[in-house]
């Protein structure tokens, strides 16, 4: 009867015990640091992935471009602060952090059409290459098929299999690089109409 209340004891203790750590841990996933030498410099942004190195980290830029660019999952890094995905999607707070200024001014306007123009390059070299990949894996899987029925070696139908698995992870990331695009591509566009307005 003693151990059994040792026992009991115990399991509550543990349990009381990891109801304070969890929360704890799950704070601290979302706290994230930045090397000193990857800030931006003062007056300028970068987007940031958490859980992504230091050198694979997008480029700094304009924070004010930047802020309509940042997806879920991302914080925009500033030279001395951060702001969160919900910030930044939050209308009236990125009007009075970013948007609060006078007419936009021609050299504004012109540099909104420059980066719809490159954001559309980006977008139909993205798409190119995820077409390219995608054409290499259907040709790569008509292979191995062939191979299976020709009875090829077991080695010529392992090299098959790590040529698509290969061929499909480069697809993986085509679609990821498709995707950060097209939503480059509307951010631009959507700051070129609201600069058009503003003049």
């Amino acid at each position: 009867m003693k151990t059994i209340k040792s026992t009991i004891l115990g399991v509550i203790i543990a349990g009381t015990l990891g109801a304070f750590t969890v929360p704890a841990l799950a704070k601290d996933d979302h706290d994230f640091r930045i090397p000193p030498g990857h800030l931006p410099a003062p007056g300028k942004c970068r987007i940031w992935y958490p859980g992504t190195p230091p050198g694979h980290q997008p480029p700094p830029g304009d924070c004010r471009t930047l802020s309509r660019q940042v997806p879920r999952g991302a914080t925009l890094i500033g030279h001395d602060r951060r702001w969160s995905y919900a910030e930044l999607h939050d209308r009236r707070f990125r009007h009075d952090v970013f948007d609060h200024r006078g007419n936009t001014s021609r050299k504004e306007i012109r540099g909104d059409i420059k980066d719809v123009h490159q954001a559309r390059r980006d977008v139909r070299e993205d798409h190119g290459q995820l077409q390219k990949n995608v054409d290499e894996l259907h040709k790569d899987r008509a292979e191995l098929r062939r191979d299976i029925r020709s009875g090829a070696s077991r080695k010529e139908i392992a090299q098959d299999r790590r040529e698509i698995r290969d061929d499909m992870r480069k697809v993986s990331a085509n679609k990821k690089d498709l995707q950060q695009s097209q939503e480059k591509l509307q951010a631009a566009r959507k700051e070129l109409r609201e600069d058009s307005h503003r003049r």
